[in-house]
């Protein structure tokens, strides 16, 4: 562009925005989702995992405390024995006397 116009690295409102120093070519490429950048430990993952299925059940039995923990650790591609499971469900549960992670 020629006229003293706004060159496109300038552009804040569009996609292009040149920082001084920083290159912009493909070493710059995003290569993974950024949520698979924030490695959690398991027992974080355990931890968040209970903590949601104490939010979202409440005061139901231990049955159901392990059947959705079951859902939800396969989904996190988390495997437990059907005993640390069922531990997992009474610590989560606050009907079970756990109240906790």
């Amino acid at each position: 562009m020629s006229g003293g116009g706004a060159a496109r690295e300038d552009s804040v409102g569009g996609a292009v925005h040149h920082e001084p120093g920083r290159s912009t070519g493909p070493e710059e490429v995003q290569s993974e989702p950024v949520l698979e950048q924030n490695n959690a430990s398991i027992d974080e993952k355990l931890d968040g995992i209970a903590a949601q299925t104490r939010v979202d059940l409440g005061d139901e039995s231990q049955e159901r405390y392990e059947e959705v923990l079951r859902q939800r650790l396969t989904d996190a591609d988390i495997q437990l024995t059907d005993g640390e499971v069922s531990d997992l469900a009474r610590r989560a549960s606050p009907g079970a006397g756990g109240g906790g992670v």
